[in-house]
């Protein structure tokens, strides 16, 4: 499960059954309570959302991305007029964390009890990734926070050189458009970024690592359920030609949500939801057209079935 999260920088996580349903798309016979007990951590990287990444990936991620993501978050906290209100209660923040792991209302609970002012409830929403960006927080995969030192200091550079080349690995062959969609950055950052791998190959306006290019992809599965805001479909500037323009707006309607997709043969011919109380959840799929439906689509559908009530 850590090559897997490691294999794409990071699966999205501000809903943690759909950053588990990621990882399920990629582990075969994976369950909800590994990915619990996985030893990955949720916080703040790509695009200055959250994800649940591989420990080990934390340093580099942090010196590449944390500068940007906490003068985001730095900004958005002043702009709602509680910069101060947050300060002020950040040392007793980490204190109960270190104490148990608390969800975030959990977590407001034990501040209020200890004479902090609430905060507004758009800066409740910002509270943890401010807090996270400063490397004193990290999440847990169930959607509970920790304490945490800050990371371990990795060379700026070095860090970015690091950021494309992982990219490339998991997203190549693509341009330095797709590296600043993908991750946040300035499109100048990502050329940067990417001249300071050295040598790599080209198609086009395209990079790939060296070797990569004439190594023919695995074939796609015939059915594939996609989680919700999963990064294959986040991955690039452009979601074509995995989705034809046509349907792009039934994947990302607006709002900042991003469906779950339905793949046939790599291609996304669907959505898909949940349907049923706890005792019986079903999987129902709304087609873009009518395609056939490979066989395999039932063992797929039955697998996301099981893998939500499975606990």
């Amino acid at each position: 499960m850590s090559a897997a999260a490691r294999a794409v920088v990071g699966v999205q996580a501000q809903d943690v059954r759909a950053a588990a349903l990621a990882l399920r798309s990629r582990v075969p016979g994976l369950r909800r309570a590994d990915v619990n007990g996985s030893g990955l951590i949720r916080t703040w990287t790509a695009r200055g959302t959250v994800h649940l990444i591989d420990p080990d990936d934390w340093p580099w991620l942090h010196a590449a991305l944390g500068e940007r993501n906490r003068a985001r978050f730095d900004a958005a906290m002043r702009q709602r007029g509680d910069y101060d209100a947050a300060t002020g209660m950040l040392g007793d923040l980490v204190a109960v964390l270190r104490e148990r792991p608390l969800d975030r209302a959990g977590l407001l609970r034990e501040l209020a009890a200890r004479g902090h002012p609430g905060l507004g409830q758009r800066s409740v929403n910002v509270l943890m990734p401010w807090a996270a960006a400063q490397g004193l927080v990290t999440g847990l995969p169930d959607g509970r926070y920790r304490a945490a030192e800050p990371p371990p200091a990795v060379d700026a550079d070095l860090a970015l050189a690091t950021l494309a080349r992982r990219y490339l690995a998991g997203y190549g062959p693509a341009a330095a458009a797709d590296l600043a969609s993908w991750s946040g950055l300035p499109l100048g950052t990502a050329r940067r970024a990417l001249a300071a791998l050295g040598p790599t190959e080209a198609a086009g306006d395209l990079l790939a690592l060296p070797g990569t290019l004439d190594t023919a992809p695995p074939p796609a599965p015939p059915a594939l359920l996609l989680a919700a805001f999963d990064t294959a479909m986040l991955g690039y500037r452009s979601r074509e030609p995995l989705v034809a323009a046509a349907d792009d707006r039934r994947i990302l309607p607006g709002g900042g949500m991003l469906r779950p997709a339905v793949l046939i043969d790599g291609l996304a011919a669907g959505t898909w939801s949940v349907v049923g109380g706890s005792g019986r959840r079903r999987v129902a799929i709304d087609w873009f057209g009518r395609p056939a439906e490979p066989p395999e689509l039932r063992a797929e559908r039955l697998s996301v079935e099981q893998f939500l009530g499975s606990g």
